[in-house]
């Protein structure tokens, strides 16, 4: 009776850790609770030039997505970012997909992204550098920063609607950034 005792403890504090593990995981996939600094990083795009992340935000908020050419739901996702983004682009906003293919696929990218129509810059990360600085854990992965360099949402997967959360918190980042331009401007005036 004792071994099986010993036995049930073990396997009941195992069932307890993978349910801990998940929790925290699912909690991760369903977006950042503590703000935290994004990794700088610097990467070619489709016509071979670098792009750094903090030159980006200079402008404003940043929503990076990590995607792939053989993943549906990323170019879905990608698909739908693109439809408001003109109007964001605008106002300070960039869409910037990271592109994780591997050497093989890689040659796929420019022509896919030319056949879809997007118009936010690509850069590849094919060693997975950025994506392993970012912590991600599958695609398609969404990051949203604010213009202070702040992680302020992140999502792993994607589905229908999902679109739709990623817009009101874009939203949300453009009024603040709205709202401090003007404060600044007031503390102009004042001087």
């Amino acid at each position: 009776m004792f071994a099986g005792s010993k036995f049930v403890r073990s396997l009941f504090s195992k069932v307890l850790l993978t349910f801990f593990i998940t929790c925290l995981l699912v909690s991760y996939a369903h977006g950042a609770k503590k703000i935290s600094k994004a990794p700088n990083f610097s990467a070619p795009n489709l016509d071979g030039e670098r792009v750094e992340l903090k030159t980006l935000l200079k402008q404003g908020p940043v929503l990076i997505s990590f995607w792939a050419t053989h993943c549906k739901p990323c170019i879905k996702e990608l698909n739908q970012l693109q439809k408001f983004y003109p109007d964001y682009k605008e106002k300070g906003f960039e869409i910037l997909a990271v592109d994780v293919d591997g050497p093989r696929s890689v040659s796929r990218v420019k022509s896919k992204v030319k056949g879809l129509k997007w118009k936010f810059p690509v850069v590849f990360d094919t060693n997975r550098d950025i994506y392993r600085k970012y912590h991600v854990l599958g695609i398609p992965h969404t990051v949203l920063i604010d213009g202070e360099g702040n992680i302020r949402y992140t999502h792993t997967t994607y589905r229908s609607g999902d679109e739709k959360i990623i817009k009101k918190k874009i939203e949300k980042l453009l009024d603040e950034q709205k709202e401090v331009l003007k404060e600044e401007e007031g503390k102009d005036s004042e001087k």
